[in-house]
């Protein structure tokens, strides 16, 4: 027995959203006719006695009531609206009608506007996520990390995106049937996910801690005191601020497992900030080595 329902999982870009009343009114000619239109799938019912056009309509609707009756009166059948503001629509087939009869939009104004509604929205997000980009960029190159560099290609690319996609909503004639959206849409989405997935699980994975070592007197001299071990779990650049004082020179060392020296700092007197450590991954401690009294401050990110 042939099956009565399906769901259809496609990508359509909002400045391309005749690419997806195309795939619908195919679908209906076939036989599939749509029970509920989805930002990323579409549910449909088998009836190959019927055939409908459908149109897709954009913006906040501030009487849903009047909105429905006006289309009805038209001949145009309500189907629902997704969250981000489409509206789904559909009209019975008559092929003795001309095409004019299945359109929402009788004039190039009316289709200016409703693309303007979502052209205005898209620019507004765009040049946020371009401002992310920029602070992200500011952040990475003055401490370039992986998680700075993964937020900074995610904000920039959905930012060229979504501007690219004002830009076409605000020319119709440029936007149609332009087939790699589809693909683009869906990259979209992938570099949302995986680069925020990404991001979160990599700064996670960061050592962050801070430790404070000091003493007012010592008996003896401290030779190669290690504390703070902590595992980098992926290469990348870390950054320690550390502030050392004594009477006496203290040194201070990051030392990685196989007993290599990676960082040394000496002085009676020495504080920075930020200091970079391009570390492999592998176990690391700290050392410390004075004659005298000392205060050791350090914070590793």
């Amino acid at each position: 027995m042939s099956k009565q329902y399906k769901r259809s999982f496609r990508f359509y870009s909002a400045w391309n959203y005749e690419r997806e009343i195309e795939d619908l009114n195919r679908a209906s000619e076939q036989g599939w006719q749509l029970v509920h239109g989805g930002c990323f799938h579409n549910r449909f019912v088998k009836n190959p006695g019927i055939r409908y056009r459908y149109q897709l309509d954009f913006g906040k609707i501030e009487d849903m009531g009047r909105y429905i009756e006006t289309f009805r009166e038209q001949g145009w059948e309500y189907m629902n609206s997704t969250f981000n503001g489409w509206h789904y629509l559909r009209k019975l087939y008559d092929p003795a009608l001309p095409e004019e009869a299945y359109e929402i939009f009788t004039d190039r104004e009316s289709l200016h506007e409703m693309n303007s509604r979502w052209a205005r929205i898209a620019l507004g997000i765009g040049i946020a996520l371009a401002l992310f980009a920029v602070f992200y960029a500011i952040r990475f190159f003055s401490r370039p990390n992986l998680p700075y560099g993964i937020q900074l290609l995610m904000f920039l690319m959905e930012s060229v995106i979504l501007l690219r996609g004002s830009f076409l909503m605000r020319n119709p004639d440029a936007s149609r049937n332009r087939r790699g959206d589809s693909t683009i849409v869906a990259l979209l989405l992938a570099v949302i996910v995986l680069g925020s997935a990404a991001s979160i699980t990599l700064s996670d994975l960061r050592p962050h801690f801070w430790t404070e070592q000091k003493a007012a007197a010592i008996d003896e001299p401290i030779r190669d005191r290690r504390w703070g071990t902590f595992k980098v779990k992926y290469p990348d650049c870390y950054y320690l601020d550390l502030k050392l004082e004594g009477p006496s020179p203290v040194t201070f060392e990051v030392i990685r497992e196989d007993g290599e020296s990676v960082y040394r700092a000496s002085g009676e007197h020495f504080e920075e900030k930020r200091i970079r450590l391009v570390l492999p991954r592998g176990e690391y401690c700290f050392s410390l080595t004075c004659d005298d009294a000392y205060h050791v401050a350090a914070e590793l990110d």
